[in-house]
């Protein structure tokens, strides 16, 4: 065969037979020496991946293979001590795939230059944009929890701090919707989609149209996959769709169908024993139950404790005094009936209507009573 033949073959085959095979990641800190280990830590398809090596006059190399790129962590521990004692934390975090990449550092990992990452060079990016925003939560967090909890009932400090923080969080998502739609071909901007496009209480509509801008090789990897699965989840159970029907156990092993409350107006709430915020919301709840209980309206409440938390769900009804049908199968996020509705973040709750639609998702606060009194009116 000659080299032009050769060269024709080569030059057909699809991309990813071309690419890289795997990653091969060089270190050079200084001259640490040995007894100083390097490890390497990362998330693959699940499992942890993690692997170690004793430096040599200050170098080190990992060598190994992702499917997508990740997010991973290199520790340098430079002495005997036992790793996980807070004797001299030198670490760093980057973003791995598979390439050459260089990471170089005078003395310490933690100050090192990473180099021949597409990826991290994207991480470093977005970052950057995110980072004045991040600033100002964290100011916001401060400021909150440097007042006594008297001082904290102040409805004036609560909105003032309301108001940054709403208005951080805006500036945040509009810095990282600016970097996805200017990286369709990146992951590090699909996994930034998945964080703030497909979150708590997502548009599956608008989701869906943004996530087409991904590269279809993009949109088929294993996180792709998830967020179709998400968006799609999302129609299921949307303001206007008929809800689905689920089965879970109340406190005394009674089996209780979302279906027996065909025919009145049922709110159905995930919350646990465990969630702060749920709880908080409890008196909001138990108030509207007591003005709408005899106007068709009843609330049928999802524990996501587990299997460990029976008792504290228990424990927690009786506190709050909830009065309302209480089921759980103990089986916390994993639990049939949240997946089926795509739960991930608790307080949720999802109001239908006596034909079993569902008409509003996620009321909280005075949004419950509100919505309750234009339908039952």
């Amino acid at each position: 065969m000659n080299r032009n033949s050769l060269l024709a073959i080569v030059c057909s085959l699809p991309m990813g037979l071309m690419a890289q095979k795997g990653y091969t990641v060089k270190g050079k800190v200084g001259a640490v020496d040995a007894p100083a280990i390097a490890y390497l830590e990362y998330s693959a398809a699940g499992k942890t991946v993690k692997d170690s090596v004793v430096l040599r006059k200050g170098s080190f190399a990992f060598t190994g293979q992702v499917n997508n790129p990740v997010q991973a962590s290199i520790v340098l521990k430079h002495d005997t001590a036992t790793m996980g004692k807070r004797v001299r934390q030198d670490y760093l975090y980057f973003w791995l795939e598979n390439s050459n990449i260089t990471i170089t550092a005078a003395d310490s990992v933690n100050n090192a230059v990473v180099k021949g990452s597409v990826a991290n060079e994207e991480g470093n990016l977005l970052t950057a944009l995110q980072r004045p925003y991040r600033k100002t939560a964290d100011s916001v967090t401060k400021a909150y929890y440097a007042k006594t909890a008297e001082e904290r009932k102040d409805s004036a400090f609560r909105k003032a701090l309301g108001a940054a923080q709403q208005q951080s969080q805006t500036g945040y998502d509009s810095v990282t919707r600016q970097f996805i739609a200017a990286h369709p071909n990146s992951y590090v901007a699909l996994q930034a989609f998945g964080y703030i496009e497909v979150g708590y209480n997502f548009n599956p509509d608008t989701a869906a149209r943004r996530f087409s801008l991904f590269a279809p090789a993009l949109q088929a990897t294993a996180l792709g996959k998830k967020i179709t699965g998400m968006i799609e989840t999302g129609r299921k159970t949307q303001a206007g769709v008929m809800a689905m029907d689920f089965t879970q156990p109340d406190s005394t092993g009674k089996q209780v169908k979302l279906s027996d409350y065909r025919g009145r107006y049922v709110l159905v709430d995930f919350w646990a024993s465990w969630c702060k915020p749920c709880r908080a919301e409890n008196p909001n709840m138990l108030a509207a139950y007591k003005k709408f209980k005899e106007k068709n309206f009843e609330i049928l409440g999802v524990s996501l404790d587990d299997d460990k938390g029976r008792r504290a769900w228990l424990h927690a009804v009786k506190q709050d005094s909830l009065p309302w049908t209480q089921v759980s199968d103990l089986k916390g996020f994993e639990s049939p009936a949240a997946v089926l509705y795509g739960v991930k973040a608790i307080p949720s709750n999802f109001l239908i209507d006596p034909s079993g639609k569902i008409v509003a998702t996620n009321l909280r606060g005075e949004e419950l009573e509100k919505k309750l009194a234009v339908l039952l009116k």
